[in-house]
């Protein structure tokens, strides 16, 4: 587990998530192509609260309807990088 602090000063921990976990977040988003040429993605919504839910600690609701939109893109990208540490 892994304190950080965001860029509002929020302090969350991360947790080291299962390999089921993160393929369950990253199969969360959906990609929508014309031939070869990327249309639309759906789902990202879903998939950052999946994120957040599955790798902070304590990540109820309440925790998670107090986060601003850019404090959840913030904690989605730091949950993303700490999962790879490993990798």
């Amino acid at each position: 587990m892994k304190s950080i602090k965001l860029s509002t000063d929020k302090e969350v921990k991360i947790k080291e998530m299962s390999v089921d976990d993160i393929d369950f977040c990253n199969d969360v988003p959906e990609m929508k192509y014309d031939g070869d040429n990327l249309v639309a993605i759906k789902n990202l919504s879903k998939a950052r609260t999946a994120w957040i839910r599955k790798g902070i600690e304590g990540a109820d609701d309440k925790f998670i309807k107090s986060l601003t939109d850019d404090e959840k893109n913030e904690l989605s990208v730091a949950i993303q990088d700490y999962q790879r540490l490993g990798e």
